[in-house]
């Protein structure tokens, strides 16, 4: 067993990280493992090396690149989310184009993040990807601009509840559980209720999913 592999101590959030430049792959490991609460139980070189080893052991979160030898990162966030979908998969990638961020989303990806980033918002990122925030803001308000004016599917063939669009809607804005319960006077827990409802409603498994497919049925106009 490799030292990655080692028991994961109690109350830490496993990460695997995919990248191909063996540089920024062990520095990333080295950051994981220093910051408290996060665990790095292995890191890969490429998409199929990940895909063979999961089925052995699957990490909270993957850390996955775009530009990979062989299977791309977008394409390997597909394969990972249709085999395993509660593993949450955030890109980290020099891309910052709207099309790359845009397919990443619509692949399952639960966030996006540049490698320019600085390390401490790199970790903040991995640790709000567990407790549910779905995008920034920003890449959320360029996804709803590369909507406009595709083919909207009424909400009603949805069977969306008016409450539930209000929430469906203010993740879209990028808001936390917490914030939309502030904005509505409701408890956090009733708006994960209502959460639980939409994801059964629209099929999904998360709520970078949700937004996606909210996006992507131009739902809001």
């Amino acid at each position: 067993m490799s030292k990655s592999e080692q028991d994961v101590p109690p109350g830490k959030t496993t990460v695997v990280v995919v990248e191909d430049r063996k540089r920024i792959r062990e520095a990333v490991v080295e950051l994981i493992n220093a910051s408290e609460g996060l665990h790095c139980i292995d890191a890969f070189s490429s998409c199929e090396g990940l895909l063979d080893a999961l089925p052995a052991r699957q990490p909270d979160v993957i850390l996955m690149d775009i530009g990979l030898p062989g299977m791309s990162g977008i394409e390997g966030v597909k394969a990972i989310k249709s085999r395993y979908p509660a593993i949450d998969v955030l890109m980290h990638t020099v891309y910052d184009d709207d099309e790359k961020i845009f397919q990443s989303i619509l692949a399952g990806a639960s966030g996006y993040v540049l490698k320019n980033v600085e390390s401490d918002e790199l970790i903040r990122a991995i640790r709000e990807i567990r407790i549910g925030a779905p995008m920034s803001a920003s890449i959320a308000r360029r996804l709803l601009a590369m909507m406009r004016g595709k083919e909207a599917l009424p909400a009603e063939d949805l069977n969306l509840t008016p409450r539930e669009l209000e929430i469906l809607q203010w993740l879209v804005e990028g808001l936390s559980y917490k914030k939309v319960a502030e904005k509505l006077f409701i408890s956090p827990l009733t708006v994960q209720s209502h959460i639980k409802r939409v994801y059964e409603k629209l099929q999904v498994h998360s709520k970078t999913a949700a937004v996606s497919k909210a996006l992507k049925y131009k739902l809001f106009g």
